[in-house]
């Protein structure tokens, strides 16, 4: 248990500094591609990025995720699923190029077409590298990792630059998907010493396809599920709608994303090697749920509390729009950061099975949701998934918690000071802007608001004072978790 301890924190350590550098990425993409391309490029993308993400379910059947549940894959196993992943990435690229006329009919958007055309080399590029990355994170080797993804993100990022800057359009946003598909996939294979041999038994994919594919069941429709939203807005509402959706939908997943994903990506091959040890697999369970919520729950706090000057500073008053959608998705990210992590149980125990079943389950009520919510426009759609996701919460953690005895109410009994040391720190930071406003009204302290220096001096200020008030806070209600997690982090 030590050394796998010290795998799992060494990876944590090396698979958050690659989200660090992705969130930069990903900040500094917002903040400069916003300026230069309009609401409808973004749209368009989204669209696009719909199809090829549902398709990219495909890419490898599941097969990654099996290598790392295995306990010893073999490497005539390995052999097989490197060929198979080509063969599917090979055949999803001229599908999709062969249907991308049709859809481009179905979403009404003439231009979708050439994107997804440009799209469809991303799946034969990635395939080749899916065996080199799945080795890598079962042998916990998350340093060369963290530093392929983030070179990749920031190479992306500035060749989309650039694109834009010369008029590229959307097509610079094309770009930056390709460039880091291909450094990602070259970079795998110098990370990785495994190299395959030009063989195929049927065998041996056969005893992986009852795992793999329950998960990518699971995925396929989980997918449709949570992208029915942007389907729906962009059918009937335009790229426009959807283009502010999908930015409001960006800014709500990032903490969910970029901190629970990262625990989540490093629990799976750690939890797999004691997946028959239920007690301890609860009792690490709970620990890391309350760690992420440690993080989350004031990101998610304060962000609504900001989010209209947030907006308005880091995007423009064009997209102010984002802020009345966020008032019903920033809630659906805080339940989400909750459960963020059940899938890892359903991987960790093999049951994918059960895992599909809740996925379609969950979806029929999800579906027709959206198809409501979109009567009254995209702030429709997001308070219609507010209220699906709040119905859904309890029976999404009640059914993979069974698996191991664990009960729903100790885990969120664990999360209680962190939500409420949040709370208290959204309050402290409305009553900081009411008294900021009113300010404004004083002569002697009098600061034009039509200032965009002014805005930003006026969030930073409030989002100073919510870091000091969490972080005063929760040395009081929460010393016992920090305590836990300095020592983990430092082996001690």
């Amino acid at each position: 248990m030590s050394g796998m301890r010290q795998q799992a924190v060494s990876g944590l350590k090396w698979t958050t500094v690659s989200q660090v550098g992705r969130i930069g990425a990903q900040l500094l993409s917002v903040l400069i591609l916003a300026r230069l391309l309009p609401p409808s490029d973004y749209g368009l993308i989204a669209m696009a990025t719909t199809v090829t993400g549902f398709v990219g379910l495909f890419r490898d059947f599941g097969t990654a995720a099996a290598i790392i549940q295995k306990d010893d894959p073999s490497p005539r196993l390995l052999d097989s699923i490197f060929w198979l992943n080509v063969a599917f990435g090979v055949l999803l690229a001229l599908l999709l190029g062969l249907f991308a006329p049709l859809i481009a009919f179905g979403f009404a958007e003439p231009r979708l077409k050439e994107v997804l055309w440009a799209l469809l080399l991303t799946f034969p590029i990635a395939s080749l590298g899916a065996v080199h990355q799945a080795l890598l994170e079962k042998s916990s080797r998350f340093r060369p990792l963290a530093i392929i993804e983030t070179g990749a993100a920031f190479t992306g990022l500035a060749g989309a630059i650039w694109a834009a800057w010369t008029g590229w359009g959307v097509y610079s946003l094309v770009l930056q998907s390709l460039l880091m598909v291909f450094l990602t996939t070259v970079c795998l294979w110098f990370a990785s010493n495994w190299r395959p041999a030009f063989r195929w038994e049927r065998n041996e994919i056969s005893g992986v396809m009852r795992f793999s594919g329950n998960l990518v069941g699971f995925n396929v429709f989980n997918y449709f599920v949570r992208n029915a939203d942007n389907m729906l807005i962009g059918r009937f509402l335009g790229a426009n709608e959807l283009g502010i959706y999908a930015m409001a939908y960006r800014l709500m997943l990032w903490p969910l994303q970029n901190i629970s994903s990262v625990v989540g990506r490093v629990l799976f091959p750690a939890f797999s090697q004691f997946q028959s040890d239920h007690n301890r697999l609860a009792s690490a369970y709970i620990q890391v749920t309350a760690a992420i919520m440690l993080i989350t729950a004031p990101l998610m706090f304060g962000f609504f509390v900001l989010r209209v000057p947030f907006v308005a500073v880091a995007l423009g008053e064009r997209w102010l729009p984002v802020a009345d959608v966020l008032v019903w998705l920033v809630p659906v990210g805080l339940l989400q950061s909750i459960g963020t992590s059940v899938g890892t149980l359903y991987l960790a125990t093999g049951r994918t099975d059960v895992m599909f079943k809740w996925g379609v389950g969950a979806g029929l009520l999800v579906i027709p949701a959206f198809a409501i919510g979109l009567q009254w426009g995209i702030t429709g759609v997001a308070a219609a998934y507010a209220v699906a996701s709040l119905l859904l919460f309890w029976p999404s953690l009640a059914i993979p918690f069974r698996w191991i005895g664990l009960h729903v109410g100790d885990v969120l009994l664990k999360l209680i000071p962190s939500i409420a040391t949040a709370a208290v720190m959204a309050g402290v930071i409305e009553i900081t802007s009411i008294v900021w406003d009113g300010n404004m009204t004083n002569p002697w302290l009098h600061l034009s608001l039509l200032n965009t220096n002014n805005e930003l001096l006026r969030l930073s200020l409030l989002v100073a004072v919510g870091i000091v008030t969490y972080g005063g806070l929760s040395l009081i209600t929460q010393r016992k978790l920090l305590k836990d997690i300095i020592h983990t982090v430092f082996n001690r």
